[in-house]
């Protein structure tokens, strides 16, 4: 991954074990990456709860966006497909207080649902 964003967590979601690199720049996160690991991420942490809006503007890989508030899955929104154009799809929840960005496809894959608890080893 990138040096930009030097933080990582290794996180459990449900059964399944993920390392994550901690991005303190919401607006640059997966952007314009052209290779991400199954079990790789980012996990985007918040100082406050409420509502949260993230987009796939410059995003080269579709992503599984996920909404977790007080160590539960809140939303999750599948495969979000990349976009090129200047006003992108917002994708959003009414509250949280991190949001993790996997593979498109891992969710389903491994049977990640909402309401699954979130934990940081």
């Amino acid at each position: 991954m990138e040096q930009n964003c030097p933080d990582f967590h290794l996180v459990k979601i449900g059964n399944h074990t993920f390392l994550l690199e901690e991005c303190q720049d919401h607006s640059l996160g997966l952007r314009n990456r052209e290779h991400l690991h199954e079990k790789e991420g980012m996990l985007f942490t918040f100082n406050d709860t409420g509502e949260k809006e993230f987009h796939m503007k410059e995003c080269l890989l579709p992503l599984d966006i996920l909404f977790i508030e007080g160590g539960k899955v809140k939303k999750i929104f599948h495969e979000c497909d990349p976009c090129e154009l200047d006003e992108c799809y917002k994708y959003a929840c009414d509250s949280a207080d991190l949001v993790v960005e996997l593979l498109g496809g891992t969710c389903k894959k491994n049977q990640i649902n909402e309401g699954l608890i979130y934990r940081h080893f």
